[in-house]
């Protein structure tokens, strides 16, 4: 879904000049969370929200015009975020986790103001979001409590796939963190591109996917994490050719009546085993995979980076 669908349209914009007696009438007689401030172009250049209101009325001495609340807010606050119409509104989201912001103007090709989008717009339209991790666009831990009741109306076999990046570590202090989300980006796309549209793709850690895959028994399990590790390896970032992505898989087998963590906890051992083993490998949970070889701290650090 985009911006476009789900923006409100019905703005409520001051320019510089206007008062902070206009700012507050604003607040006071509508029900808006949020006051876009625009230049004589119809560029938004500021907004200003319920929570500035405090901010603003300890400004000293107290302001008469919006361009001095500007200007003494600009002192801790970051130039205007802006989006796309047509982007995604899980890009949005991301902007809005990480500038700690909840409404965000929208412009066109132009750079002109065109509506506004706020958190309560996405989760009104787009409900499900609560599952969603905004960075991968694949669901979050939190889905796994849909999941759950899912499989109590499963019949089957269900393999459980544990998906970690090898040396993800390496690749964010080399490249940065905004290289390292590519990275994450891709890894979960080619995931849901190459298991069936019912299976279920989960963000489950950091850099860690979960694969849930119907009809599916511990043995074509090994094969679907095969086939996506190959996937995997790839995948190349445009720019970055010296960047090698590998992931190491851990399978283990969901049968009816089983709990599904317990289940989860031994696919992540056995991913761990892969790792043990060199990395860039799928192993399957067997029961000699134990925590004595596992819970070995004195090693584990190097296979996890």
């Amino acid at each position: 879904m985009k911006v476009k669908d789900i923006m409100e349209t019905d703005l409520i914009t001051l320019k510089p000049d206007n008062t902070i007696q206009d700012l507050i009438k604003c607040f006071s007689d509508t029900e808006v969370g949020s006051v876009i401030i625009i230049n004589d172009n119809n560029e938004p250049i500021h907004i200003i929200t319920l929570r500035d209101l405090p901010k603003i009325f300890l400004i000293q001495p107290s302001p008469s015009y919006i361009k001095n609340i500007l200007k003494a807010l600009n002192k801790t606050k970051k130039s205007l975020i802006t989006i796309s119409a047509n982007k995604s509104f899980t890009e949005a989201l991301t902007l809005m986790n990480k500038f700690d912001i909840s409404h965000i103007p929208v412009i066109n090709n132009k750079n002109k103001l065109i509506g506004i989008l706020s958190l309560r717009n996405i989760v009104k339209s787009v409900p499900e979001v609560i599952y969603l991790d905004p960075l991968t666009e694949v669901n979050n831990r939190l889905y796994l409590d849909l999941v759950k009741q899912k499989l109590k109306k499963s019949k089957g076999s269900i393999s459980v796939l544990m998906i970690d990046l090898d040396n993800f570590k390496n690749i964010n202090d080399t490249y940065g963190h905004l290289l390292g989300d590519v990275v994450l980006k891709n890894v979960a796309k080619t995931i849901k591109n190459n298991v069936k549209i019912s299976d279920e793709v989960i963000r489950y850690g950091g850099e860690e996917f979960l694969v849930i895959a119907y009809r599916c028994d511990l043995k074509t399990g090994k094969i679907v994490a095969e086939r996506l590790r190959k996937k995997v390896e790839k995948i190349k970032i445009k720019g970055y050719p010296d960047i090698h992505i590998t992931v190491s898989i851990g399978v283990a087998c969901y049968h009816p009546g089983d709990d599904l963590f317990s289940t989860i906890e031994k696919a992540d051992k056995a991913m761990y085993q892969a790792k043990r083993l060199g990395k860039n490998r799928v192993e399957i949970w067997k029961e000699d995979i134990g925590l004595n070889n596992l819970n070995n701290k004195k090693d584990f650090s190097t296979f996890l980076i």
